[in-house]
């Protein structure tokens, strides 16, 4: 078979099932894992990906923010905002990869002296309702 058609055969069987979904306990475990991977452990861990879930729905693809600052906006899980974090751009694009956006995170919450303030999900206190979700995932 010609390339072209693999390509279109393909593409045919990953439309044909319709949109993939994800369910909520696979998000929140994927988010754990990298939350976990970037170097954040035990009640920190369970902070994380609560903010995680607080500033994105779990969604590595969510882009924010945009209507402040430079325009540039927040990316990825943590929303990492460009105009605070210039040291993660200028490609902020690669945020949007769920390790690297996790990373990024870590050292924001390490630069912050090991604490979570620099999210306002962490300080308006809205990462609270996800702390049940996550906990009972970990």
């Amino acid at each position: 078979m010609r390339r072209g058609y693999w390509i279109l055969a393909i593409a045919l069987l990953l439309f044909a099932s319709g949109p993939v979904i994800v369910s909520t306990t696979d998000r929140i475990g994927r988010v754990i894992a990298v939350a976990r991977n970037a170097g954040f452990s035990g009640q920190d861990l369970l902070i994380a990906v609560a903010i995680a879930l607080a500033e994105s729905g779990g969604d590595p693809l969510a882009h924010g923010d945009l209507t402040i600052g430079s325009g540039r906006g927040s990316f990825g899980l943590w929303q990492i905002y460009s105009d605070a974090h210039p040291e993660f751009g200028p490609n902020f694009e690669s945020l949007y990869d769920p390790q690297t956006n996790a990373n990024a995170a870590y050292a924001v919450y390490r630069n912050a002296g090991y604490s979570f303030t620099p999210w306002t999900t962490f300080k308006n206190n809205t990462y609270a309702s996800y702390l049940a979700e996550v906990g009972s995932s970990i």
